[in-house]
């Protein structure tokens, strides 16, 4: 169950970066979901990649951080 959530975050994610809609390609709901995440990537002092936006959304560069100041 839970291995199928993480799949489908991912793929949403995939979606939303690619603007892929019911109705074919949206380009500007793409950019905006782009402006959107890589802020909060810019917020958290990382580069702006579409590797640490995937991350970001997953939850992976929070944990990252939460992981490394418990340290």
């Amino acid at each position: 169950m839970m291995d199928e959530a993480f799949n489908d975050k991912a793929e949403q994610f995939e979606r939303l970066w690619d603007g892929i809609t019911p109705k074919g390609i949206n380009r500007n709901k793409s950019l905006k979901f782009r402006q959107y995440i890589l802020e909060h990537v810019r917020q958290m002092r990382r580069p702006l990649t579409r590797e640490n936006a995937r991350k970001y959304w997953m939850g992976e560069l929070q944990a990252e951080i939460k992981e490394r100041d418990n340290f």
